[in-house]
């Protein structure tokens, strides 16, 4: 199980990059429009962001300071997550 764990870690932190890309895209218009969306949504972005992104959920602060939070609470999970991945080399 260790094993596996250890051949998926660099797999699964770029499935996480990729997801959360996708997510931010989805929260600007431009994004949205690349992807075919017709309206701006910051779910995905929001639970991609725990914990840190928690306050979103019961705060609304308007959509420029969402995006700010919700890029920044992606680039620290996305910092944790890359170190936790290094960790083992």
């Amino acid at each position: 199980m260790l094993r596996t764990i250890r051949l998926l870690r660099w797999p699964l932190l770029l499935a996480y990059a990729v997801a959360g890309a996708l997510a931010l895209m989805l929260a600007t218009p431009n994004g949205g429009a690349i992807l075919g969306q017709s309206g701006l949504t910051f779910l995905p972005a929001k639970i991609l962001g725990l914990p840190w992104s928690a306050p979103l959920f019961l705060f609304d602060d308007g959509p420029v300071t969402a995006l700010a939070v919700v890029g920044i609470c992606y680039g620290l999970n996305l910092g944790v997550l890359l170190m936790v991945a290094r960790s083992e080399d």
